[in-house]
């Protein structure tokens, strides 16, 4: 007998349906948020309150996070970003019931959380 997985659609997330508020569940979400963005260049998120998983803005994967570190940002190259109004999606692959939290910043983070 041959089980398969059922797949994840992480190479396209515009089939995922997203709702208001915290996860009817506890375990792995996808959470999506919009932020605006003015500015020109390039920024990286500070993924330090963050659990485990992978992001993505504007449909581009950003990466994958771990608290552990020792890296706690990822790298967003402004070719990425729109003028005005962009999207994020988080996979938390942690039990997180709030949503997740990012920002914007000038530099990169490398040290282990504290």
């Amino acid at each position: 007998m041959i089980l398969q997985e059922p797949e994840m659609p992480l190479a396209d997330l515009s089939a995922l349906r997203f709702k208001r508020g915290a996860p009817a569940r506890q375990g792995p979400a996808f959470w999506r948020g919009h932020f605006r963005s003015d500015a020109q260049g390039s920024t990286f998120l500070n993924t330090r309150a963050l659990g485990k998983g992978h992001v993505w803005v504007n449909g581009h994967h950003l990466g994958r996070y771990w608290r552990v570190g020792p890296q706690q940002s990822l790298f967003l190259p402004a070719s990425w970003l729109h003028k005005g109004d962009n999207e994020i999606i988080i996979l938390d692959l942690d039990e997180a019931a709030e949503a997740p939290c990012v920002q914007g910043l000038r530099d990169p983070i490398f040290s282990k959380p504290g």
